[in-house]
């Protein structure tokens, strides 16, 4: 299916589209702004400095890296496999400070979606970030091609608002970043849907050293 033929039409369920609108909502309390994704590291030694540098970082994230993997994590969810994703989850991040990221923010979702709606969740201690949101949209039966969508805009913005306040860029120029991204995250939905578990993995080094470094960071403001 071409990428300009993929659409949110099917969603014709209020419930499930103000579903969505919580879920990613920024202001669902998942305590996201609090994780800067290894970021603030990159900002604070000038790899990201402007919108540009911003853009193509999110945007390898996005095609290549951390982003990509959660996308695929999410597409590939189901009911019936979901102890088995968030294990593969947990595994896949590629530093303490994402492993730590990962499972709180999963937490905190579970916590915040379970008020919305009842959860089938894996039997595990921790639930990784992705499946939580796969969980939820599964319990609440939103199309997984909105879901996606919903979701990496999401974790773009999150990353948007960490350069908005420390590089700084202003809003404007964060609008013109997430503008630029669209298509980007419109095409890694639609790869992550067509994807299989052979398609994770990331070539995002960078940014994997960037959480590494991050970890031993002083001053730092995030917790990742």
């Amino acid at each position: 299916m071409p990428i300009t033929t993929m659409t949110m039409g099917m969603m014709t369920d209020p419930k499930q589209l103000l579903f969505l609108l919580n879920f990613t909502s920024p202001t669902f309390p998942t305590g996201a702004f609090a994780y800067s994704h290894g970021l603030e590291w990159a900002i604070s030694e000038g790899l990201v400095r402007d919108s540009a540098s911003l853009g193509s970082w999110i945007r390898d994230l996005l095609t290549w890296g951390s982003g990509w993997n959660d996308a695929v994590i999410i597409a590939l969810c189901r009911d019936d496999n979901l102890e088995e994703m968030n294990e593969l989850a947990l595994a896949l991040t590629a530093s303490a400070e994402r492993y730590r990221e990962s499972k709180a923010l999963g937490a905190s979702f579970v916590e915040a979606a379970g008020m919305f709606t009842q959860l089938d969740l894996p039997e595990a201690e921790e639930i990784a970030y992705p499946v939580a949101i796969a969980a939820a949209g599964l319990a609440a039966h939103v199309p997984k091609e909105a879901l996606l969508l919903a979701s990496l805009q999401n974790f773009a913005a999150a990353l948007v608002s960490v350069a908005v306040r420390l590089v700084p860029i202003g809003q404007r120029a964060g609008l013109q970043v997430l503008s630029a991204l669209m298509p980007v995250i419109t095409s890694t939905a639609q790869r992550a849907l067509e994807a299989t578990p052979d398609d994770l993995g990331t070539t995002t080094l960078g940014a994997e050293i960037a959480s590494m470094r991050h970890e031993f960071q002083e001053p730092r403001i995030f917790r990742t």
